[in-house]
């Protein structure tokens, strides 16, 4: 887990008769998998977890208090990039936008030829940032009507065609 991640226990039935029905905690996962749940209610308290498991086996009483995720799940890394040790950013995720313009390179007409995409601020990019783009640039309309067939070619800089 790379964010922390909020949620709260939802108790149906109040076993002990103490903190009653309905939402009866606030909880937070934090990146390094600890817990923090602060309890509500007339005496408010906060417990501290190694982590979710424990926190769920004392205080969920055997099914009767549920976890009710606030945030949605974190996305999955990309954890193939060598520069990335905690894992790549996803390419529809992330502070650096995508950004897209026209190369100066021109055909004997004068029209450009090429369309350079890129991550804003240099960040750099990875395989699956490619498949991204391509999958994108093929994909049907947005009316339905499939996407008319044709073939890409995407050349590495610095490699050659």
């Amino acid at each position: 887990m790379t964010q922390p991640r909020r949620f709260h226990l939802q108790r149906d039935h109040d076993v002990t008769g103490v903190s009653g029905t309905g939402r009866v905690a606030d909880g937070i996962v934090w990146s390094d998998g600890t817990v923090s749940v602060r309890w509500l209610g007339e005496r408010p308290s906060t417990v501290f977890w190694d982590d979710l498991a424990h926190a769920v086996h004392v205080h969920g009483h055997g099914g009767h208090t549920r976890i009710i995720w606030d945030d949605p799940e974190p996305p999955q890394q990309d954890m193939t990039c060598p520069h990335c040790p905690d894992g790549h950013t996803l390419p529809d995720r992330g502070s650096q936008p995508w950004n897209a313009w026209v190369a100066a390179d021109r055909d004997g007409d004068g029209q450009p030829m090429h369309i350079i995409v890129a991550r804003s601020a240099g960040a750099h990019i990875a395989e699956s940032d490619a498949e991204w783009v391509r999958t994108r640039l093929n994909a049907p309309a947005q009316d339905g009507r499939p996407a008319p067939p044709r073939e890409t070619t995407f050349t590495r800089l610095g490699r050659g065609a």
